[in-house]
């Protein structure tokens, strides 16, 4: 093999450098190396469609990619939102009726939120709420804080009403105080005067 093949197969191997149109000792080649030579060109043209063809292709599925990435991400976006939506919704929901099903039973309904987890209650896709459950841990509340209920607030005949008969709130013991770790549960306590004793408070 001359030279001169041997120059033109080096230079063809790279896809991406240009063969010149005129290969310096073309003429010598005969028509065997002329039609090898073509070849090798065409064999390497065929190389360079064929790289940017994939080229091409791998340009299009990485745009796809990053096009359902972006979809994706908007979705998880999307859920994410509504999923805060529909907790603060069953939150609301849970305070309301855990208030109605303490209402009679608690000498303020309000405590029942206080001192239950609403997240050990569920809402339905519908809105609903257990009840039975609402007014087990209700039952159950009691018997850890009697104190919190509507019945130890009444008047039993027994307390002194003041000359307008006006009853005086139930008071906490110094245990009970000392269990409550919420500051703005005592402050509410004190505002109610259900804490005058323990602080020695007289009218």
């Amino acid at each position: 093999m001359s030279d001169a093949i041997e120059s033109t197969i080096e230079t063809t191997d790279a896809v991406e450098t240009e063969i010149p149109e005129v290969v310096e000792g073309q003429d010598a080649l005969g028509d065997a190396g002329k039609r090898a030579l073509d070849a090798m060109k065409a064999q390497r043209k065929a190389a360079q469609d064929e790289a940017k063809a994939y080229k091409a292709e791998l340009d299009a599925l990485k745009a796809q990619a990053q096009g359902r990435e972006a979809e994706h991400a908007a979705e998880i976006e999307k859920q994410r939102i509504k999923d805060e939506a529909l907790g603060a919704a069953n939150h609301r929901i849970l305070r309301s009726e855990l208030k109605a099903a303490a209402t009679g039973k608690l000498a303020d309904p309000s405590d029942a939120a206080l001192y239950l987890d609403l997240s050990e209650f569920t809402v339905s896709d519908d809105g609903d709420v257990d009840s039975g459950a609402l007014d087990a841990a209700i039952s159950d509340l009691l018997v850890r804080k009697p104190h919190l209920s509507a019945k130890a607030g009444r008047f039993d005949g027994t307390v002194d009403q003041g000359p307008r008969g006006q009853r005086e709130p139930s008071q906490l013991t110094e245990a009970e105080v000392e269990n409550i770790k919420d500051p703005a549960e005592i402050n509410r306590l004190r505002r109610e005067g259900r804490l005058d004793r323990y602080l020695g408070i007289k009218h």
